[in-house]
């Protein structure tokens, strides 16, 4: 059984106090005591072995040994810039692609978006991605953002190493050919678009910025479904290319 991991934005050898949330999760949720063996994680690539000195609902003591840096686990830097679908699917979209390996998700507003994030909703993403990357064993947190105008999130595509417009009809390029072509370790954005499908004034803005229109399959995606697709693609490259 994996020793229990817990989240630390800042860690270093010696003594860590724990977040008041954290602190709750771990000694009310996950019954930490003292003594026991914990793995603790910045979402930065940065984790060590812990050992807890004192549990309390308010405040979770862990001497910390020596920091490791965990490298990605995916071959391509991967940030997921989605119109977010309707409240009750949007945890799901977090949890998975983060599971799946992404460094960034991304609320954007697009012009046949169905949602508009509520206030408080970027820090309950964050802490559904950090239990998720507990979960798959990631030291990796996504940096989540937004809600960004599509015009802003077009703005910040010189960023990244390649752009990828999902969602599209015609004759995309498949998103498993676009990415497999992008040496390893580029870091990729990707706008998976809303339900009603991008306008043209968007497709033609970010083609304009340099975005190729990608394809992820022959049938039409749910929002939350096209996001964790692409993640789903990379994460299966990744065990290719690490095997060649």
């Amino acid at each position: 059984m994996l020793p229990l991991r817990v989240f630390c934005s800042k860690i270093g050898t010696g003594l860590v106090v724990l977040s008041p949330e954290e602190s709750h999760h771990v000694a009310t949720v996950l019954r930490a005591k003292p003594g026991q063996t914990v793995v603790v994680f910045d979402g930065l690539g940065n984790e060590a072995a812990g050992t807890v000195t004192d549990a309390s609902r308010r405040k979770v003591l862990i001497d910390v040994g020596q920091v490791v840096f965990r490298p990605l686990e995916m071959s391509w830097r991967i940030t997921v810039a989605v119109a977010m679908p309707k409240t009750h699917r949007q945890g799901y979209l977090i949890e998975k692609c983060t599971e799946l390996g992404a460094v960034g998700i991304w609320a954007i507003l697009a012009q046949r978006g169905v949602t508009r994030p509520r206030p408080g909703a970027i820090e309950k993403w964050f802490r559904r991605a950090v239990e998720a990357a507990k979960q798959a064993d990631r030291a990796w947190v996504p940096q989540i953002d937004g809600p960004l105008s599509f015009d802003e999130a077009i703005q910040r595509v010189g960023r990244f190493d390649a752009v990828s417009l999902t969602h599209t009809g015609g004759l995309a390029t498949p998103f498993l050919e676009f990415l497999a072509a992008k040496p390893s370790g580029s870091s990729v954005l990707v706008f998976v678009g809303p339900e009603g499908g991008w306008t043209e004034t968007e497709v033609d803005q970010a083609v304009g910025a340099g975005a190729v229109q990608t394809s992820l399959g022959p049938t039409v995606l749910r929002t939350e479904t096209a996001a964790v697709a692409v993640c789903v693609i990379a994460a299966a490259c990744s065990c290719s290319s690490k095997r060649t």
